[in-house]
């Protein structure tokens, strides 16, 4: 858990307009050590959080496109953005605005002008209670914890209508012996990045994508489109695992590792895949549904 003085990390959205939300905010937030995207329309930024998966969404109520309160809306139902913190800024905050902002979802306000000092405060402490509260992983930035079992949960009982698919990247820890903590980092980073680039083009805006730890990535998604998707990101992953390791590793089929005056075989990272659909059920709680993945 994060102490009030620790370095805050997180990815953080900025939906609007230069001329109204200016690059201030970015610049700021990159200072602060956040990661940061951002997107001039609602469609535009709804794209990008489904793919960018941020911890925090800035939205501007008055877009070129559709208001902000069309956006706050759009994010919360949808499962890879429903747990986003999203606060609205607006030229005014009188009752009709914040009514309708609470009523779309949003949890925090920000008038325009605004101090850039406090909405990167604002920001820093939504990016500290989700890191707190096991919502997001902190290497790869994905729902994890909480969010993981809520969705699992919500599968429990539904009779059809979904897919979900568990994937593995076994002997991660063993390429951590081999490679260093970095290096097992970096390979976490680039697995979620191809696996959340393929859910936004080849999946649905319902589709869920999170990682539960060490090498374990959960999706769940449409049972019809299930088997072209793990095709593909049976493939991308693959080749992720495929360029960690060199081209004498993947011929003999292990990885040395020096330890004192012996070595040892490690074995290569590989890809193991496991799915379940609701037609494989009826399942009742959460355990059922765990051990139909084995």
């Amino acid at each position: 858990m994060l102490g009030v003085g620790d370095p805050v990390t997180g990815k953080v959205a900025i939906i609007g307009s230069v001329e109204r939300v200016g690059e201030m905010l970015q610049d700021c937030f990159i200072e602060a050590g956040f990661q940061v995207a951002a997107a001039e329309t609602g469609e535009e930024g709804l794209a990008l959080c489904r793919k960018f998966l941020p911890h925090v969404v800035l939205i501007d109520v008055e877009l070129s496109d559709m208001d902000g309160f069309q956006v706050c809306r759009r994010l919360r139902a949808t499962n890879r953005t429903s747990h986003a913190h999203i606060v609205l800024l607006a030229s005014t905050l009188d009752r009709d605005v914040r009514i309708q902002g609470l009523e779309t979802g949003a949890d925090d306000f920000i008038i325009i002008p605004y101090d850039p000092d406090e909405v990167t405060l604002r920001v820093r402490n939504a990016l500290r209670r989700a890191a707190s509260d096991n919502l997001t992983d902190p290497v790869t930035g994905l729902p994890s914890g909480r969010l993981i079992q809520n969705c699992l949960r919500d599968l429990v009982g539904q009779e059809d209508g979904w897919a979900l698919v568990r994937l593995t990247v076994r002997h991660l820890r063993d390429f951590e012996a081999g490679r260093g903590f970095l290096a097992a980092q970096e390979t976490l980073n680039l697995v979620s990045l191809v696996l959340s680039e393929a859910l936004e083009q080849l999946g649905g805006p319902d589709d869920f994508i999170g990682h539960s730890g060490g090498g374990r990535f959960v999706i769940v998604t449409d049972p019809e489109r299930v088997d072209s998707l793990i095709a593909e990101l049976t493939a991308r992953v693959e080749d992720v695992i495929h360029t960690h390791h060199t081209p004498q590793e993947r011929q003999q089929g292990f990885m040395l590792v020096s330890e004192g005056d012996e070595e040892k075989q490690l074995p290569l990272m590989s890809l193991d895949v496991r799915r379940v659909l609701a037609s494989d059920g009826p399942f009742y709680d959460i355990r059922s549904l765990s051990e139909e993945l084995g």
